[in-house]
């Protein structure tokens, strides 16, 4: 009996553990220095400052918190900003998806094959007679969530080989209890899943499955595509809840992270986070923003983070012209792609176009997964040198964005075949000498 009453309260434990305190706007994001990121000086913070953190545990320094309301929130941002354990106190920013909302058959798919303009198109279809991607490659599409039960979805979604569904022990110990798909950072549980249709909409474009008679293809036909709901059902959420899920999709296995959202607000906090991504040699891709303006001169979050692992988006017509909403930047904006009228999943089981940078991102980080698929041992630095300088280069766009052209997918895998020969005689090499050993 003792035993069975021990196990429910670790059962319990674990869950409140997993668990958000309170969901939406978080007053302050804390980023505590290195030296200080332990539980106690957690519980210390909290109680000396009547704090209610937004997670049971810190994440990486990274604390969301909500003042108490005994005391003005400026009154607690300057005892806070005193605390020797505190390097900043931010806002928490709301943060909104990217796109402008507007069949299920390959030819409707311009951008993959555009049927009258086929200089205009990415190029997959020659491209997949390279490679067509594989489930091994974890993508984490962070944004409204996915409907992972779509038929054109499902058996390319990440399940998490560690968890056991519906027991209600966190078994991989990662501090998620049955996060089997991903996790819900907006509603604090583990169930990702789209209301609203974005998540859905950008998850197809990377990786609807291929060749099943069913809808859509993906750029990637295989892949796992981990849900990280960092907005909510309406479209928007807060920033707390995006870091949150930068750090849990790179501590759990994905190689390239999708984030087709964004507004003006710049935190360090996020920052810190793209940076630990950087650091796992994980790509970040965002899409550049729907306002029509020059990033270089108004920035544009996430896309405007100076960081190398961060690839910049913006978005083109099927005549290959710059998107008439599309912002760029000559220095800030790294590439362009297809991103008006873009087929996609979305919710039901169905199919729809949307238009945005949000639909352009995807393309990106969909070649990203297939190039990573294609080879997989070279650095982020190399992946990211053939995807821009295997551009479309164009004339309208050598002034828009840092490579001066749009995405080819074809040219990246063809750009890589040299790397592909090195490694097949490096694997044969390895094989020659496993054999002489055990002879």
């Amino acid at each position: 009996m003792k035993s069975k009453i021990l196990n429910l309260l670790i059962i319990t434990v674990i869950y409140i553990k997993a668990s958000s305190q309170f969901i939406g706007r978080a007053d302050y994001i804390l980023t505590i220095k290195n030296e200080y990121r332990t539980h106690k000086n957690f519980l210390e913070l909290k109680q000396n400052y009547k704090l209610i953190p937004k997670y049971y545990y810190m994440i990486h320094g990274f604390m969301p918190v909500r003042c108490p309301t005994d005391m003005s929130r400026n009154t607690i941002k300057r005892l806070l900003e005193s605390d020797y354990r505190i390097s900043r106190v931010e806002p928490d920013y709301r943060i909104d998806a990217i796109g402008i909302p507007n069949d299920p058959f390959f030819k409707k798919q311009w951008s993959l094959y555009n049927s009258t303009n086929q200089d205009k198109d990415v190029n997959a279809v020659k491209a997949w007679g390279l490679h067509k991607g594989s489930n091994k490659i974890i993508i984490a599409i962070i944004d409204t969530g996915i409907d992972y039960l779509h038929p054109d979805l499902f058996s390319n979604m990440w399940r998490n080989p560690g968890e056991i569904p519906g027991n209600k022990r966190d078994d991989d110990r990662n501090g998620f209890v049955d996060d089997i798909y991903g996790w819900s950072f907006d509603e604090g549980n583990a169930d990702p899943i789209d209301r609203h249709y974005h998540g859905t909409h950008v998850a197809g474009i990377v990786g609807a499955v291929g060749n099943n008679n069913i809808g859509i293809t993906g750029i990637m036909n295989k892949v796992s595509l981990m849900a990280v709901k960092g907005l909510g059902d309406f479209g928007f959420g807060w920033a707390s809840n995006l870091i949150a899920g930068i750090y849990y999709a790179v501590d759990n296995g994905a190689k390239v992270i999708n984030a087709s959202w964004g507004g003006t607000g710049k935190l360090e906090a996020m920052k810190d986070a793209i940076l630990y991504a950087k650091s796992k040699d994980v790509i970040f891709v965002a899409a550049c923003g729907n306002n029509n303006r020059d990033n270089d001169i108004w920035p544009f979050y996430p896309a405007s983070y100076e960081v190398s692992n961060v690839v910049s988006v913006a978005a083109t017509d099927k005549n290959d012209n710059l998107a008439w909403f599309s912002n760029w930047g000559k220095n800030s904006v790294d590439i362009a792609a297809p991103g008006v009228d873009i087929l996609s999943t979305v919710l039901k089981d169905n199919y729809n176009t949307e238009t945005g940078t949000s639909m352009a991102a995807p393309h990106v980080t969909g070649t990203l997964g297939l190039m990573i698929s294609f080879i997989p041992y070279l650095t982020t630095k190399e992946y990211l040198k053939v995807l821009y300088s295997s551009v479309n280069p164009m004339p309208i766009l050598k002034d828009k964005c840092t490579s001066g052209g749009r995405l080819d997918i074809y040219k990246c895998l063809y750009t890589m075949i040299p790397n592909v020969k090195k490694y097949q005689t490096a694997l044969l090499y390895l094989l020659e000498q496993e054999e002489r050993n055990k002879k």
